[in-house]
């Protein structure tokens, strides 16, 4: 696979290697080798999806079956969308005991690896469902399975004996603390790289937190702003004004909540 798209298709963004990215690759690296299936949860914009693609990314393409859905699938859509990844010919097969024999066939014939991203989507029989797919695999022919999404992943794979019992690797994402901020924000953007250690502490207590997902809003606005002011570095006040737009107005930084507290 190439390399995982920014947020907002950021420019000059760079992949930083943070603890939990580092952790995510050992995590996927082990998992596929078992040929087993693992767990990455945690809360939204915290850059799950963009480590787990970011580790595959020496993986064959041909070989990475990403599963992604707008909506609540159902095991049905999971059928369709896999017999569209593996690019199989033909109609899809009417009846479901054929369809699934056909996926059990074909992901035998690599070793594959399957990523069901956005996975608090995924009900109990869907989860179910590629529990029954991996199940049904030998050895070396197993899918390796990664799934990727929020707590409610966490929550109904945990509640499921049967399905808790077959995770590999449990990997949690949380947001980076201040300490983390400070060594990986100056590499992930030119922006920051020459910005006060106050000033970046100034917008991760004003609201962005140890999000990337926010910094990345953040700096995209940081950067319209110096662009329209004809600025060449970034300082307090277009910080301020990035952060304005990018949150909601009720939001309340840290640093109101500490005072309140």
């Amino acid at each position: 696979m190439g390399e995982p798209d920014f947020y907002l298709n950021l420019a000059d963004a760079r992949i930083v290697a943070t603890e939990a990215l580092l952790e995510a690759s050992e995590n996927i690296a082990d998992t596929i080798e078992a040929r087993a299936m693992s767990c990455i949860y945690g809360d939204a914009g915290l850059g799950k999806t963009f480590s787990v693609l970011a580790a595959l990314k020496e993986v064959s393409a041909e070989r990475v079956l990403l599963l992604q859905f707008r909506s609540r699938p159902t095991p049905r859509d999971i059928r369709q969308e896999l017999f569209t990844e593996l690019r199989l010919e033909g109609e899809p097969p009417s009846h479901p005991s054929e369809f699934d024999r056909l996926l059990k066939r074909t992901l035998a014939r690599k070793p594959y690896v399957l990523v069901c991203d956005e996975a608090q989507q995924f009900s109990r029989e869907c989860f179910e469902f590629v529990r029954h797919l991996w199940d049904t695999g030998q050895g070396k022919n197993r899918p390796a399975v990664l799934f990727v999404g929020g707590e409610e992943a966490y929550k109904t794979l945990y509640s499921e004996p049967s399905l808790a019992s077959r995770i590999y690797i449990w990997q949690e994402f949380a947001p980076m603390e201040a300490d983390e901020v400070q060594r990986n924000i100056p590499l992930f953007h030119p922006v920051w790289a020459n910005a006060s250690p106050d000033l970046i502490d100034y917008v991760y207590e004003e609201g962005a937190g140890g999000t990337f997902r926010v910094w990345s809003k953040i700096t995209y606005h940081v950067l319209e702003g110096m662009k329209r002011r004809g600025l060449e570095q970034v300082d307090e006040s277009i910080a301020r004004w990035a952060i304005r737009r990018a949150l909601p107005h009720r939001r309340r930084s840290r640093r109101a909540q500490q005072d309140a507290g």
